[in-house]
């Protein structure tokens, strides 16, 4: 993590006529004004740093958190606006005020987990901005944990120095993003882009779309054009996900109506690509769904996997997922799209269909008593799984 230095922009900042000028959530219609204002005023492209990605947040999230809106102003100038939410989580039984930057801090049963966060800020205003945050975070909010969740490398390290310059220290860990260079093929001279995966994967995928066309008819991709079309595929997704984690006993991340309105949220919202930053698509074969995804597209050409729904098949040799992914990388290629990121986590698919990865942050920083005896409390319990997990089975049967 970044190490306790001077930031000679932030310094600069801090003795100029610069506030951190804070807007509670009455104040959404200015604060709306303020942010797109500040969005074309620096041209900015990104997904979860615009305004049309906070409000659909919002409307769906706003009553689990306490949010503000910070705007950065320098000599009268707007530099940097940021969402600050506050919630209370509970820790081994223990409330825990907690204060995130960016859509985070709902309930982790029904949260929309950000990726790509970060700060809408010009990179010359970064650390600046940064700083300044963390400062008014420090003076003017109570709170026992900071989190950053899910943020961009560039930003996280801008905050996390900060918090340093200013006294805190942040523990976290970076998260590897695995992704798929779509356009690296085509420049090679390549139009097949199966052919730029491992080989026993490239294989499974060719068998299985053979066993496929065999089993169930011509192979056929339905790319949504229209909310209408985008929200039936959604409905099938749905459906095909909550069907296949229940079956192994999991509730499924469409377990609840906020969460299934969310995602119709974003295609109103945000609207489908390449207008907007909504991807959603089906791979049919015959009359047969094998599988449905969900995509959100960052800074216009990166395409971001977000939900899938598969069908549940006996054959173990039919792969619909790793079909299903192959048949979108074919068309977000042909539809020009740079990347194709799988997100943070693990998954044997994503090592299989990936051949570059990115970096991901989550980080948090602790203050008060509170989170000392949490911290206290954390420890204890690790230690007592692995005292655990050393005493021999024997004199435990015994």
């Amino acid at each position: 993590m970044p190490e306790a230095r001077a930031i000679p922009q932030a310094e600069r900042f801090i003795k100029q006529a610069t506030i951190i000028d804070l807007l509670p959530s009455s104040a959404q219609t200015e604060a709306a004004h303020r942010w797109q204002d500040l969005e074309q005023q620096i041209g900015n492209t990104g997904l979860t740093n615009s305004w049309l990605w906070v409000k659909t947040w919002l409307d769906h999230y706003e009553d689990t958190v306490h949010p503000t809106f910070a705007f950065g102003i320098q000599d009268g100038q707007p530099i940097g606006a940021a969402l600050i939410t506050e919630s209370i989580h509970s820790i081994r039984g223990i409330p825990i005020p907690v204060v995130y930057l960016g859509t985070a801090g709902e309930p982790e049963q029904e949260s929309a987990y950000v990726e790509y966060n970060r700060l809408l800020v010009a990179p010359q205003h970064l650390d600046a901005f940064a700083l300044k945050l963390i400062l008014t975070l420090q003076q003017q909010f109570r709170w026992s944990e900071l989190r950053l969740a899910g943020f961009v490398p560039q930003h996280a390290d801008a905050l996390m120095r900060a918090g340093a310059y200013a006294g805190l220290l942040f523990r976290g860990e970076r998260r590897a993003s695995p992704a798929f260079v779509l356009q690296q093929a085509a420049k090679e001279g390549d139009p097949d882009l199966l052919s730029a995966l491992g080989k026993n994967t490239r294989y499974r995928i060719r068998h299985s779309m053979r066993l496929f066309e065999r089993t169930f008819g011509p192979q056929r991709i339905e790319w949504a054009e229209t909310p209408g079309q985008a929200k039936a595929i959604l409905k099938e997704l749905v459906q095909l996900h909550q069907q296949r984690w229940q079956r192994v006993g999991y509730l499924g991340a469409f377990h609840s109506e906020r969460k299934r309105c969310y995602h119709e949220g974003l295609i109103d919202r945000l609207a489908l690509w390449p207008q907007g930053s909504v991807i959603v698509m089906r791979a049919i074969y015959g009359e047969t769904t094998i599988g449905c995804l969900f995509h959100l597209v960052d800074e216009g050409r990166h395409m971001l996997f977000y939900k899938c729904g598969f069908a549940l098949l006996e054959d173990k040799k039919l792969t619909p997922g790793l079909v299903t992914h192959a048949l979108c990388m074919v068309e977000c290629q042909r539809r020009g799209l740079v990347t194709y990121d799988f997100l943070a986590g693990e998954g044997q698919y994503k090592a299989e269909l990936s051949n570059t990865e990115q970096s991901l942050i989550w980080a948090t920083a602790q203050r008060g008593l509170r989170s000392w005896l949490i911290e206290k409390a954390r420890l204890s319990f690790r230690l007592g799984k692995e005292l655990l997990r050393r005493v021999p089975t024997s004199g435990i049967s015994q």
